[in-house]
């Protein structure tokens, strides 16, 4: 007769057989399938634009400015006044150098002379110098071209070139005490003159002070101070221009007609 003790060693062998059959059974089954995750894709735009690429590659074109087209019809301009932003974009316009006849003047621009209408003078300015890149339309007096007299103002811009036509009593005007009449014009105020416009002493925007002198020996020049540059006052026919120069001398910006205080 067995002792309890081997009964039960007997018992505990048995136990393990059978967990060990029953793992070997297990084993034998069908192997187990794993699906496979998705591969993970992303998903690039087409839509590339230049702000999306390096410094690098960006291009180099400056952004054209929207800007106004004057019509010379009389009828108001579409779109807002220039401002200091738009202005730098403009000088990329093409330009013929010296248009003929237009000749920096103090009563005018040599085709056209102030207290010329303003349908008028646009016509004979545009036919000259092209279309114009930008015009403020009807505006107040006071404004970035200066405080003006008269009640109303409109510039109209080609390159480097400024047409200002108003109603002041300035003595220019044609008909009416109060009739919108050309009035002044500003050249090299917002950047180069690329029509190279003369004088009929041959002076423009880019001469020298030595240069200028030589053109006109009654010239009056004012020395820069603290606040206000080197500045000349040529005495012409019919008129008077006013010149500004830079440091090195050279004149940056030529004026004449009726006079718009500025800072």
């Amino acid at each position: 007769m067995a002792k309890p003790g081997s009964r039960r060693r007997v018992a505990a062998l048995t136990a393990v057989v059978a967990a060990l059959a029953v793992s070997a059974a297990a084993c034998t089954g069908p192997p187990l399938e794993v699906a496979p995750a998705p591969t993970a894709t992303i998903a690039l735009s087409r839509d590339v634009t230049a702000t999306t690429l390096l410094p690098a590659q960006q291009s180099a074109e400056r952004p054209a400015a929207v800007l106004v087209t004057v019509p010379v019809d009389g009828a108001e301009p579409r779109g807002e006044a220039p401002t200091a932003t738009t202005a730098s974009a403009r000088l990329g316009a093409a330009a013929v150098p010296h248009p003929e006849g237009v000749v920096l003047a103090g009563d005018g621009l040599g085709l056209v002379s102030f207290g010329a209408g303003v349908p008028a003078a646009l016509d004979v300015l545009t036919d000259a110098l092209g279309q114009p890149v930008a015009d403020s339309g009807w505006i107040d007096t006071f404004s970035i071209y200066g405080d003006c007299p008269g009640s109303r103002l409109r510039v109209v811009e080609w390159p480097g070139v400024l047409a200002m036509f108003g109603d002041p009593e300035d003595g220019y005007q044609q008909r009416d005490a109060d009739d919108e009449h050309f009035m002044t014009w500003r050249l090299g105020t917002f950047g180069p003159d690329p029509y190279m416009l003369r004088t009929a002493e041959g002076i423009g925007v880019g001469a020298t002070r030595a240069e200028v002198a030589e053109a006109y020996a009654a010239a009056t020049f004012r020395p820069a101070t603290a606040t206000e540059a080197l500045s000349v006052l040529l005495a012409t026919r019919g008129g008077r221009l006013v010149g500004i120069f830079d440091e090195s001398e050279v004149l940056r910006s030529l004026e004449a007609g009726t006079a718009c205080a500025t800072r």
